[in-house]
């Protein structure tokens, strides 16, 4: 197996790239080398979106003629579109900076594979290691348990 050099956890809000440093002794070592918060996946539509006269109509649930809630998952599509872009270039700039060989890539399940298929094809054929979970917020000490890459053998 190759081995990893960068690991790069995300989810919806931000991603966090560690540096693998290995020691003898003790195995693989996680160094922060970047942490990235996305603002734009914080906080509701109604506050984002101010335009009161563009807005839909919404039902009180006696009117027969009010809009249907489909206007909104088009809204909601179109922003986790533009998130997960987000995502993938920010990760793609990280890589391309930090490392030249494999990397490891953790990110819920639910974007996980959009965000690959986003990443330019370079940086998306040296990962080593796809891990669907999200680890964003797990301390770096425990972070390496989550990579079979990292295991010693």
């Amino acid at each position: 197996m190759t081995p990893t050099s960068l690991i790069v956890v995300a989810d919806r809000g931000g991603v966090k790239a560690y540096r693998v440093n290995d020691t003898p002794n003790r195995g693989a070592s996680l160094q922060l080398v970047q942490a990235f918060d996305l603002t734009d996946s914080h906080g509701r539509y109604d506050d984002k979106l101010t335009d009161q006269a563009g807005r839909f109509p919404v039902s009180d649930g006696h009117s027969r003629h009010a809009n249907s809630i489909a206007e909104r998952t088009a809204l909601e599509t179109e922003n986790d579109r533009r998130i997960c872009k987000q995502l993938a270039e920010h990760i793609a700039e990280v890589v391309k900076r930090e490392t030249t060989a494999g990397w490891s890539f953790a990110a819920p399940a639910s974007i996980h594979s959009t965000i690959a298929e986003l990443l330019p094809a370079p940086v998306r054929n040296r990962v080593v290691e796809h891990v669907k979970s999200d680890l964003l917020k797990i301390e770096s000490s425990k972070l390496a348990h989550h990579f079979r890459s990292l295991q010693s053998l």
